[in-house]
């Protein structure tokens, strides 16, 4: 068997040793947190400005495009209305110079070239009975034919609803190919008119186009397209009228408005206006996909910025934060150190670059050690004497309470023991008074007087410590009534009105027809009237008034207030009039008698019904003494 030796020494070492290992390892594990914790605080402040700068290039983008929709679309709208109008105003111009001339039969040769210029077919001059009466042609392949019977009638009762001025007829299919009319009603019932080939607002349209669909539109004055990059809707004048944006522009109006292309099947975007000569609509639509792709092209830009920024401040968060945390975990090391004992340490020098601050924190600190080896000896002591003193206190507070213990015993006994022989003496002087063991002097029935009036007094007094005790030993039980205060306050005047006939005052209560129910003890509630208008009655002169009042307020409190008219109360004793066995002055006792227990023993009933007392005082200006109780919600009431 092997004996095992066990060296303290080295067990010690190796304790130590592994000590310094945790140690270690907590600081470096310490130093990694410090350097994570600001890494990521760093990268937050770094992201916070730039997710920000993302999020609104990704809201303002698609605005921005809306914006350029806004701008160009509408102003190449207004642009292509402005040169249509030109271009009307020009060919009815032609028209009519055409007309006029071939009323006047004067020289038309000039004129076939002008109306090729304009896209005029003809111009031709009807009877009233729609008998041909002239034509002029023009130098282009159109045929020169008359249109449909039913194209003429329809030109006469367009123009016969403004005669004496030119009208435009909506698009119409004549010779195969879409025209409009130019007709003119006179007052001898002839009618001029020509057809009018659209191949300029074609061509213009086709000259409008941008993006990967973006173009333009042209539609007559009832809806049908005239001009439109759908070959088969400008070829069978397809009717658009159904379209919002085309009712908009049939009704006069320019703007920006978004609806959808069954043609090209997605969502548009167009400005939108209309021709005023003519009637016709002229709008600029694009898809919005078109400017949704153009929005997101933008936010990917602003993405891979984002990314670039956070990247760069990710590296500048990572040496930041070697270069912040290297002087804080000095710090750290060195408050280690204390915490174990070595109070010798210090932080000394730090690196080059660390800031301020922390150079102050470092001096701070160090001076700080220099300090803590001083005061812990200090402190030591101090901790020596305050654990005597509270020895001491703990001994002087277990005396104190069994003196009030004692004293609140001795207050119950010396009460009961006096209540007994002095009922007894009570009951002896008002039989001696009323004469029963026959008949008595003046003098010694006025003595018996005297005698019953300080037993009153020594009955009261020994009352006030009875109740003085079980309150502050907290045995006096209170009921829980719902109390009618009104008859409460009624009842108490009642009673104490021989008392104030004694001191020759008046007590003034005039009921209010206000509910006032309280949840309380009433007799004790009866109590604290009976103090306050005894106080009332005894300080007011002769034939003073005390008036008593109750209110109700809106908070769910009712208050009743004892106002006399007396002698008043200095402002230096209005702190300590609610204080046990207090007098305001020696005078005051020997004039006005009592214990200075009356108003102690009301405020401790009022409050603890949740209530609160109160008094406003002058000097020779009387008193107002109030206590205010919460008011009761239901059930029933008692007096």
């Amino acid at each position: 068997m092997t004996d095992v030796h066990l060296d303290p020494t080295r067990d010690a070492k190796i304790g130590f040793a592994w000590h310094r290992r945790l140690t270690g390892f907590c600081v470096s594990n310490c130093a990694r947190t410090l350097r994570f914790m600001t890494l990521i605080m760093m990268l937050v402040v770094a992201s916070i400005p730039v997710a920000l700068f993302y999020k609104w290039v990704e809201r303002s983008s698609y605005i921005h495009e809306l914006q350029r929709v806004d701008e160009n679309h509408l102003i190449i709208a207004r642009n292509l209305s402005s040169a249509l109008s030109r271009y009307t105003s020009d060919a009815l111009a032609l028209f009519s110079f055409v007309v006029a001339d071939s009323l006047q039969h004067t020289d038309l040769a000039g004129f076939p070239e002008l109306l090729k210029q304009y896209d005029l077919c003809h111009v031709t001059l009807l009877d009233a009975d729609d008998t041909l009466v002239s034509q002029v042609e023009g130098h282009n392949k159109h045929n020169q034919g008359m249109p449909a019977p039913e194209i003429i009638a329809k030109l006469r009762g367009l123009a016969s609803a403004s005669p004496g001025k030119p009208v435009i007829s909506d698009i119409i299919s004549h010779d195969g190919k879409p025209h409009f009319f130019i007709a003119e009603v006179f007052d001898n019932g002839q009618m001029a008119f020509a057809p009018w080939s659209p191949r300029y607002v074609m061509a213009l349209q086709k000259s409008i186009s941008f993006g990967e669909l973006g173009h333009s539109m042209i539609v007559d004055q009832t809806g049908k397209v005239v001009a439109h990059p759908n070959a088969e809707w400008q070829r069978t004048n397809k009717d658009a009228s159904k379209l919002p944006v085309v009712q908009a522009m049939l009704a006069g109006k320019t703007g920006v408005m978004q609806f959808y292309s069954p043609p090209l099947k997605a969502d548009m975007i167009a400005g939108y206006t209309f021709v005023p000569e003519t009637g016709w609509g002229v709008m600029v639509p694009q898809p919005v996909r078109e400017l949704e792709l153009r929005a997101e092209e933008v936010q990917r830009t602003a993405l891979y910025i984002s990314c670039i920024v956070v990247g760069l401040a990710a590296l500048m968060a990572i040496w930041f934060s070697r270069l912040l945390t290297a002087p804080i975990l000095s710090v750290v090391t060195s408050a280690r150190r204390i915490s174990e004992g070595d109070y010798a340490t210090r932080v000394g020098e730090l690196p080059r670059y660390t800031p301020r601050e922390i150079g102050k924190l470092a001096r701070a600190f160090d001076t700080m050690a220099s300090d803590i080896d001083k005061k812990t000896n200090q402190l030591t002591e101090s901790l020596k004497h305050e654990k005597e003193l509270s020895e001491e206190r703990a001994a002087l507070l277990v005396e104190a309470q069994h003196a009030n213990a004692v004293k609140s015993q001795f207050v119950a006994t010396i009460s009961h023991e006096l209540r007994t022989p002095l009922t007894s003496i009570r009951g002896s002087l008002e039989l001696l008074k009323q004469g029963v063991a026959g008949p008595v002097p003046e003098k010694a029935s006025k003595m018996c007087a005297i005698a019953l009036k300080n037993a009153g007094r020594l009955q009261g007094l020994i009352d006030d410590l009875l109740d003085l005790e079980k309150l502050d030993s907290g045995k006096m039980i209170f009921r829980q009534d719902k109390v009618d205060l009104r008859q409460t306050v009624t009842d108490a005047v009642e009673a104490n009105d021989s008392y104030g006939q004694l001191h020759e005052v008046r007590f003034n209560w005039i009921p209010t027809d206000q509910p006032a129910f309280v949840i309380g003890d009433s007799n004790r509630l009866m109590q604290v009237m009976a103090n306050l208008l005894s106080n009332a009655a005894k300080f007011s002169g002769s034939g003073d008034v005390v008036d008593i009042a109750l209110d109700t307020s809106e908070s769910g409190t009712v208050r009743v207030t004892v106002t006399d008219h007396g002698i008043g109360i200095a402002q230096k004793n209005h702190d300590k009039l609610f204080e046990k066995f207090v007098q305001i002055e020696a005078d005051d006792t020997r004039r006005y008698g009592g214990t200075g227990l009356g108003l102690a023993i009301t405020r401790m009933i009022v409050e603890s019904h949740g209530g609160s007392v109160g008094f406003s005082s002058a000097p020779n200006e009387g008193s107002a003494f109030w206590f205010e109780l919460p008011l009761a919600t239901d059930g029933p009431a008692r007096g």
